[in-house]
C-alpha cells in the first residue's frame, strides 16, 4: 500500500498544480478580452469555489459506494474538458462552464483522495498521520507551484498554455489510474449493506467531530 499512497500523493501534487495553473492562467486570458471586468474574473472565481463547495459532499457519499480509486479519476478527466473548451473559446458564458467543470474536477478528487488514504491506513494511525500531512503538503505545493509558473508561462506561449496544462491532467490521470491500488477487503465493503444516509448526519453532529 505504500506504493499506492506514494502514487496518489504525487497525483495530488500534479493534479493541483494544474489547478493553480488553470486559475492564474485564466485571470491573464480575461484580461486579453475587450470588455472583461474586474466583476467577471471575481465571479469565475466565485463560480469555481462554489462549485467544489456544493459538489463534494455528493462525490464524496458516490466515492463511499463506487470506490474510491474510480472517483478520484474524474478529477482530471473534468479538468482535461475544462482546459481545452477554455483554449478554444473566448465567450464569458462558455468560460463559466469550464469554472463549473474545474470546481467539478476538485470535488471528485479532494474527498474521494482522503477516502482512499482513509481507507488504505485503516489500523495504522501512524502511516495515516503521515498521509494525511503530506497530502495537505501536496495539495499546497501544488498550488502554489501552479500560480507561479502561470504567469512565465503565460508570457512566453501565451493561449496555449492551457492546451500544455490538459497534458499535465493527463499525467495525473495516468498517475491516480495506473498507480493507485485499492486493498482486497474494499470491494467486500462496497458490497455490504448500506448503513443509510443518516450515518452522515449522526457522525457531523458528533461532539469529536
Amino acid at each position: 500500500m505504500e506504493r499506492s499512497l506514494w502514487a496518489v500523493l504525487v497525483g495530488t501534487f500534479t493534479l493541483r498544480f494544474s489547478t493553480g495553473l488553470t486559475g492564474t492562467l485564466l485571470v491573464f486570458y480575461l484580461a486579453d478580452i475587450p470588455g472583461v471586468d474586474a466583476v467577471a474574473v471575481g465571479l469565475m472565481a466565485a463560480t469555481f469555489y462554489a462549485t467544489e463547495l456544493v459538489l463534494s459532499t455528493p462525490f464524496g457519499l458516490v466515492s463511499d459506494r463506487l470506490g474510491h480509486h474510480r472517483v478520484m479519476q474524474l478529477g482530471p478527466a473534468f479538468g482535461i474538458v475544462a482546459v481545452i473548451v477554455t483554449f478554444f473559446t473566448a465567450d464569458l458564458l462558455v468560460l463559466g462552464g469550464t469554472r463549473v467543470l474545474e470546481g467539478g474536477s476538485t470535488a471528485a478528487s479532494v474527498p474521494s483522495i482522503l477516502g482512499f488514504i482513509a481507507m488504505v491506513t485503516a489500523g495504522d494511525e501512524l502511516l495515516r498521520g503521515r498521509a494525511s500531512a503530506r497530502f495537505e503538503g501536496a495539495t499546497i505545493a501544488g498550488l502554489g507551484a501552479g500560480v507561479v509558473a502561470a504567469g512565465p508561462l503565460y508570457d512566453l506561449i501565451g493561449r496555449p498554455a492551457f492546451l500544455l496544462n490538459a497534458l499535465v491532467y493527463g499525467l495525473s490521470f495516468l498517475i491516480l489510474r495506473f498507480g493507485g491500488a485499492e486493498p482486497p477487503e474494499a470491494e467486500a465493503a462496497r458490497r455490504a449493506p448500506h448503513p443509510g444516509y443518516g450515518r452522515y448526519v449522526a457522525i457531523l453532529r458528533s461532539s469529536h467531530i
